[in-house]
Order: structure tokens, then C-alpha cells, then sequence
């Protein structure tokens, strides 16, 4: 039993949750991690790996995401969502064009400050352990891209938004910032990733669902995921892929593949001057 599956990640519980409950419908030895993690206040698109797919869960950490979040002006917390210690505070009431014109500054590539409560790693500890320890926590900058941010609602004091941005980007640092820009403290309220990658939330499938008909029936094959194109052997070609030797692949051009053999899922190579290099091999 291999492949991926795409949760509907509910609100309230952690990513390492979920991975919990779909470890428990599997038999013990079967392995279940996820790519890429989702706060307790969010919803949405989660990927989960099984079995031997575990082992390429690192080829979707770096895609991008979209994600629909609703904002609310006049609150504070430290983790800046509603999950926090939230604090009202004094906030001038702001317009629909002020927003819009504040919005046009996230556009493309930023420099974003991740929140003090964030999984980032200051000497060996997450800043969110640090964090709950009382210590002061400083991150610093990074450079992130906003591919977009459109406004689809807005009734002041909350405002929500349709943001598509690069691996890395915390909506929660984005969301505070434009408060920070509109001179009126701003935290998340709501949060639902809708799509990572190509995978896009019309392919979740809820928790119940799983606990109800099974894992099995919900598995999607390596090649339906990852964000490879796909190339076929056949015969003696597939068996030297498997044993881990280059083939030969004439006109391809280069980069990552997925490896089918028929229609079975082999592995992950790499094309280089004509010669299709084995990266991962699971069968």
C-alpha cells in the first residue's frame, strides 16, 4: 500500500494529528508522514504520504501554495491568529481603497519576518518553543514571492483574501504586516490552503470519509502528484532503472521525471544529457 493522500485537514487540529488518525486505519508497519504542515486554525489541502511514498515527500515541501483568508483589523496576539492570547485593540476604521492600495505592496517579491510562533529553527529549538519559555524570539527577514492577492470581501473590521505565494510564506506574518502598514493591527481569523502545487481542495477527502470506506480506496499513485512529467521503459530498460544504472532516452529534455513501468509508478530520475539518471527507485 503506496501513494498520497489529500486530506481536508480539519480546523482545531495540528498536521502531526491527522497523520495520527490515518496512521491508526493502517496496519502498524505501514508509514504515514505529511508534506508540508497546516497551523491548528487552518483547513484545507494536506498531503499525506503512504508507505514507500514517504520517500518523496520532499519533492512537494517546495511548492507553491493558495490559500483563502479571512483577516479581522483591531486585534493583537502573539502567534497572530485567533488562536492566540487576543487583545482588542484602538484601530481607525479603514477603507475599501485603502486596503486595495496597501495590497499592491505584497505583490511579488517581499522580505517577511516569520511570527515568533512558527516552526522556524533558532539554534536547534523552534521559535515556538522559545517562544512559550518566555524568550524573546527574533527571526530574521526572508525573501518570499506573492504571486497574488486579490480582496473577495471586504466589511471592516474583517477583510478576507485569495493569496497564491511561494513555499515559505507565512499568511499569518502577512495578514500582521498589512495591519502594520495600514496602521491598524490585523490578525487571521480564518485560514483554508485550496491548493499546493497542482493538487487544488476538489480532491480532498474528509477524515470521516477515510474512517468510513478506508485509506485504500483513496490512495492517488506517485505520478498523479508529484510535479514531474512522466516518462514509460519497458523491458530491459525498466529493469536497469530499477537496479539502479542510467538509461538511455534520446530527445528528452532535462530534469526530473516520474518512472512508470506500464502504469506502475518505479521511481524518480533525473535526465541529463540524454541519459535518464535513477534518483529514488521504489520498486
Amino acid at each position: 500500500m503506496s501513494g498520497f493522500l489529500i486530506v481536508d485537514k480539519p480546523k482545531g487540529i495540528t498536521s502531526h494529528d491527522v497523520v495520527s488518525v490515518v496512521r491508526e486505519l493502517l496496519p502498524k508497519r505501514i508509514k504515514v508522514g505529511h508534506s508540508g504542515t497546516l497551523d491548528p486554525l487552518a483547513t484545507g489541502v494536506l498531503i499525506l504520504a503512504v508507505g514507500k511514498a514517504t520517500r518523496l515527500s520532499e519533492y512537494l515541501l517546495k511548492q507553491d501554495k493558495c490559500y483563502l483568508v479571512k483577516g479581522q483589523f483591531g486585534l493583537e496576539s502573539e502567534t497572530y491568529d485567533a488562536d492566540g492570547d487576543v487583545r482588542e485593540v484602538e484601530c481607525r476604521e479603514v477603507e475599501e481603497e485603502e486596503l486595495l492600495k496597501a495590497l499592491q505592496k505584497f505583490k511579488g517579491e517581499i522580505e517577511q519576518v516569520p511570527p515568533p510562533y512558527s516552526a522556524v529553527r533558532i539554534k536547534g529549538k523552534r521559535a515556538y518553543e522559545l517562544a512559550r519559555e518566555g524568550k524573546k524570539v527574533e527571526l530574521p527577514p526572508r525573501r518570499v514571492k506573492i504571486h497574488s492577492i486579490e480582496l473577495v470581501d471586504f466589511s471592516y473590521p474583517t477583510f478576507t483574501l485569495e493569496v497564491c505565494c511561494s513555499s515559505g510564506t507565512y499568511i499569518r506574518s502577512l495578514i500582521h504586516d498589512i495591519g502594520k502598514e495600514l496602521s491598524c493591527s490585523a490578525i487571521v481569523v480564518e485560514l483554508r490552503r485550496t491548493k499546493v502545487g497542482q493538487i487544488t481542495q476538489e480532491k480532498v477527502i474528509s477524515l470521516d470519509r477515510l474512517k468510513e470506506e478506508g485509506v485504500e480506496k483513496f490512495l492517488i499513485p506517485p505520478q498523479e502528484v508529484l510535479p514531474f512529467p512522466k516518462v514509460e521503459l519497458k523491458g530491459e530498460e525498466a529493469r536497469r532503472f530499477k537496479g539502479g544504472a542510467p538509461v538511455k532516452v534520446g530527445e528528452l529534455p532535462q530534469g526530473r521525471y516520474s518512472v512508470l513501468e506500464g502504469e506502475r509508478f518505479i521511481g524518480v530520475g533525473i535526465v541529463e544529457k540524454g541519459r535518464l539518471r535513477p534518483e529514488k527507485v521504489l520498486a
